[in-house]
């Protein structure tokens, strides 16, 4: 039996095109801090758009590993930007729902002044144009958010 090739090291980059770049983390949190920064240097030709594009892409990932398979040894989140003359739409795919449990669906809680917590979907939704989700068969959710240029 030959021996396997250890998985590659995470985060990394993924394969690109001029419109589209990645980056795939895995569940460690210092993984979020990796996103960030790569966010922060794919928008750079949009420096308005880098303190949104940047708390966006920290608060989303920082859900998939709380509340997701993303975070559990051997988890991952794919991070995409895809770029057009007229916006950025940030792409954020976890794992799909902790084994045993049902999927946690993004939205954002009624409001509460003084609840702690829970408020990351209400920030990217101040400072995006627009956001939604979808989720893959498999139980992935994929969350989407649009930032007007």
């Amino acid at each position: 039996m030959q021996p396997t090739a250890p998985p590659p090291a995470l985060p990394r980059r993924l394969c690109g095109t001029p419109t589209t770049s990645g980056i795939l983390i895995g569940p460690h949190p210092s993984h979020v801090k990796a996103a960030r920064q790569w966010a922060a240097h794919a928008t750079r030709s949009r420096p308005g758009l880098t303190d949104p594009l940047t708390l966006t892409v920290s608060e989303l990932t920082a859900n998939a590993l709380r509340h997701t398979a993303s975070g559990l040894p051997g988890g991952t989140v794919r991070i995409e930007i895809h770029r057009t003359r007229r916006h950025l739409e940030l792409h954020v795919t976890d794992n799909g729902p902790t084994p045993g449990t049902a999927p946690t669906l993004p939205a954002v809680p009624d409001p509460e002044p003084l609840r702690v917590g829970g408020n990351g979907l209400r920030l990217v939704e101040a400072v995006c144009a627009y956001w939604d989700w979808t989720q893959a068969p498999c139980g992935a959710i994929t969350v989407r958010a649009v930032f007007g240029c």
